[in-house]
Parts: C-alpha cells; sequence; structure tokens
C-alpha cells in the first residue's frame, strides 16, 4: 500500500483519482483549499493545500510516498486579461508553491505526476504530435510550458516526475456537460470546418494512466494522455449526436465562434494530431480506444457504436524480413489492391515509421476520393497499424501483424472500421462489408501471386 496525496481532489478529474487509488487500497491524502473536499470516499484523509499560498506547506504532504498534481484554473470561457492571469498563475505559479512545500518536506516523496495538456502543441493542422515535438507559440502552449518546467523542478529533488499532457476528458461531467448541450437542443454539429483533429481521453483511462504513470519506475517526462484514435472535430459531433440519438447537421462558423468566445475561440478551432507513443510503448491498455465506444458508456447507449470488423488471415512461403519489406513499401499496396478501386500513392511522408503520413486516391462504387492514412505503430518484422485520417469512413484501423510460422509467415489483418453518419449511414452496412471482404479476397490472392504461393 503507497501513501499519495492529490491535489485538485474535488474536481472532475480529482474525484475519480481518488476514488481509484483508494479503491486499489492506498491511503489517500486529499488536498484542497478547504480542509475537508467534498463527495470522497470512507476512509479518505482530508488535509489543507492551496496551491496559491506561496508560504511553504510541507505538512499537507508529511508522510506521502507519491503525489498526483491536479490543481488548476479551468481554461473554457472568454479569456479577458483577468482569465488569463488566473489560468496561468494557477499552473505555473501554484507548481512553484507546490515544489517548494515538497522541498521542505522531512522526507520527500518518491514521485510526482502532474497534470499537463495538449496546448502545449498549439494548433498544428495534419502535423503528427510527439512527445519530443516542440511546443507551440500561442498562449495556452505558453502557459504549458512554463507549467511543465515548474513540475521539472522536482527532478532536482530526487523526485521523478511525470507530466501527463491531457486532451479532452470525456465523462459524466466535466467538459461534457458543455458540450452536449446544442446536442440535445437539435442544434449540434460541427465546429468550423470540422476537418481539424480533437484529442480525447475516456475519464476511466485517464484515471488508469495516472495510476499507471505511478506504478511504472522508468516513466518520467511528458506523456500524451490521449485516446489512440484520431477522430475529426465532424466526426467528434456525429458519435455526440449518435450517443445522444440527436442529429448533428448544424455547424457552428468559425466567425461566429472567434466573435462569442475570443481568443480561446482558437483551441476549439484549432488542430491536434497528437499520438500517445509513450503510452504505447510502455504497454498501457486503454479500455475506450475508440470514440464511439467510448460516448455509448457514458450515455448506456451500447447500441449506438456500430465498430464492424474484419479478419483475415494467409501464410506466404517466404523469410519475416523480406515480407515485412514488402509491406514496407506503399507502392506494393497498388499491386494488391483490386483494379476497380482505381488506388493511386499521391505522396508518402517517409519510410514506414510511426508519424508518416501517406497520401491516396481510390474510388469506391465509382466515386471517386482522397484518402489519408497514418502509420500510428510500427514493431519492425512484427506488426504496423495504420489509420485513415480523412476519407470515407468515420473510423478505419488497420493492425497487420506478421509471425515466422513452419512453412513461413503468418500474415494477420485485422480492421476494425465504422461507417459515416450513423445511425443512417448503418443501412449500408451489408453492401460495405461486402466491398470489404471483396477487397480482401483479391488482395489475398495478389499477395499469394507476389510471393509465388
Amino acid at each position: 500500500m503507497s501513501v499519495v496525496a492529490v491535489t485538485g481532489a474535488s474536481g472532475f478529474v480529482g474525484r475519480a483519482v481518488v476514488a481509484a487509488l483508494a479503491a486499489r487500497g492506498d491511503r489517500v491524502i486529499a488536498l484542497g483549499r478547504t480542509a475537508a473536499p467534498q463527495g470522497l470516499p470512507a476512509g479518505v484523509e482530508s488535509r489543507r493545500f492551496d496551491p496559491n499560498e506561496a508560504t511553504p506547506n510541507p505538512e499537507a504532504f508529511e508522510g506521502a510516498d507519491a503525489v498526483v498534481h491536479l490543481s488548476g484554473e479551468s481554461v473554457a470561457g472568454r479569456w479577458t486579461s483577468e482569465k488569463k492571469g488566473r489560468i496561468l498563475d494557477s499552473r505555473a505559479l501554484g507548481t512553484n508553491n507546490l515544489i517548494a512545500s515538497l522541498a521542505a518536506c522531512s522526507k520527500r516523496p518518491s514521485v510526482l505526476v502532474s497534470a499537463s495538456a495538449v496546448g502545449y502543441y498549439g494548433s498544428r493542422g495534419d502535423e503528427p504530435l510527439f512527445e519530443t515535438s516542440a511546443p507551440g507559440k500561442d498562449f495556452l502552449a505558453d502557459v504549458v510550458v512554463r507549467w511543465e518546467a515548474a513540475a521539472d523542478q522536482a527532478e532536482a529533488l530526487g523526485i521523478r516526475t511525470v507530466c501527463l499532457r491531457s486532451a479532452i476528458v470525456l465523462g459524466n461531467g466535466g467538459a461534457l456537460e458543455q458540450m452536449k448541450l446544442p446536442f440535445l437542443f437539435c442544434a449540434g454539429g460541427p465546429l468550423g470546418s470540422g476537418r481539424q483533429f480533437v484529442p480525447w481521453i475516456h475519464l476511466d483511462d485517464m484515471v488508469a494512466l495516472y495510476l499507471f504513470a505511478l506504478d511504472h519506475e522508468k516513466l518520467r517526462g511528458p506523456i500524451n494522455a490521449v485516446a489512440p484514435d484520431y477522430a475529426t472535430n465532424a466526426r467528434f459531433g456525429q458519435a455526440l449526436g449518435a450517443a445522444l440519438a440527436r442529429p448533428a447537421l448544424l455547424p457552428a462558423p468559425a466567425f461566429a465562434l472567434r466573435a462569442v468566445l475570443g481568443e480561446f475561440a482558437e483551441t476549439i478551432l484549432g488542430s491536434q494530431l497528437v499520438i500517445p507513443a509513450v503510452a504505447e510503448d510502455a504497454g498501457f491498455q486503454w479500455s475506450y480506444p475508440y470514440l464511439e465506444s467510448a460516448f455509448a458508456q457514458i450515455f448506456n447507449r451500447p447500441r449506438s457504436a456500430q465498430v464492424r470488423i474484419f479478419r483475415g488471415s494467409q501464410v506466404v512461403p517466404h523469410p519475416v524480413d523480406e515480407v515485412f519489406a514488402f509491406f514496407s513499401s506503399p507502392r506494393n499496396l497498388e499491386r494488391i489492391t483490386p483494379p476497380i478501386l482505381r488506388f493511386k500513392v499521391r505522396s508518402e511522408s517517409g519510410p514506414l515509421e510511426r508519424g508518416t503520413i501517406y497520401d491516396y486516391t481510390i474510388s469506391l462504387r465509382g466515386i471517386p476520393m482522397r484518402w489519408k492514412t497514418l502509420i500510428a505503430e510500427v514493431v519492425p518484422r512484427e506488426r504496423f497499424v495504420d489509420v485513415q485520417l480523412h476519407g470515407p469512413y468515420a473510423l478505419w484501423r488497420h493492425v497487420h501483424t506478421f509471425r515466422q510460422v513452419e512453412g513461413g509467415v503468418e500474415i494477420d489483418d485485422a480492421v476494425d472500421y465504422l461507417l459515416p453518419f450513423a445511425p443512417i449511414g448503418d443501412l449500408a452496412g451489408p453492401f460495405v462489408r461486402s466491398d470489404v471482404e471483396e477487397i480482401f479476397r483479391f488482395r489475398k490472392r495478389a499477395i499469394a501471386e507476389a510471393f509465388g504461393s
């Protein structure tokens, strides 16, 4: 059993973190500006800690083995100069004050897991964003840079430090309470163009990632706390509308959002393609990897998330290095795709590695369209994952697995896909399923021919 102190324990994420720590048997110290935060589980100890006070308060952390730091002013709302000051001070200054209190402890905790935000990156269009990517240049990016710099001071005190760059946290409460209101009145839809990427994470996975960071001693530094699902704003609106059984057809123009929300509107209209590389490589498992399944759980509508599945397998009599090399070239996709699809590679941003983007043109049932794919994960000689960024599906995630077996290499294809405009789009499900199966039948024959099997 560990003793974990949690700042911001009465907040949306804080309450869930406290409950999860208590449920697994940790002793929890809930810290708040008042001595007794409300709504905490039985057995949780309450102590007063105000991160806005400059005087160190080591007593609040006495006996703690670990600290989870969650305090911070909400960024939602119109950004007046006073609001921006509170956003910055509650994070940078508040974390500096936290570090001063930890430095004054007679026995310091061994680990600090601090909240951070994907606002670190600013708006970057379709650029894949990793934990090693440079920060953005807007107000929120500057806030997060200072916030993380304050938290990183704990390393000099001998405290392992992790910063979880959180996306929108989806659950019963939090930001979703305001986001769903237009949809409840049948006035929901995409914001701006709808093509911008919206990083997100389910509350249960957010909490699990805090516990994961506490427990895994090799983790330190920034971690992108996002789902491995790259949703556009248009898809986000469609998924939310489907889960609420409401239409998602009324767009909110960018100029209107800017007029109402001012500078804060840029955080809504901005695009962030954030990749959870560190969490994936560390073996973290998401309970809700897809947006639609997350909304289905939150709103208790399991039938609203119709993720469709295709699985296929074949063996080719060649060594795995040769087979993996064949699939590493996007040009070979043209060889194994049915001619009727008129599949062409338009551009590729680099070799097969995480973050590479390929642009294709394709014709589906005679309709020409563009398809942009992200290589989301690569384990050389074993597997790679490609996901649709822009294209005909709401979701397309294709896991390619290669395994050396007797007589050659077994190639496994695992595709999860969703049709757009649910639930109306689901009416086309049987036809799309037939098309997918025919594509992979042709692909199987073409692969066998390419490898002489």
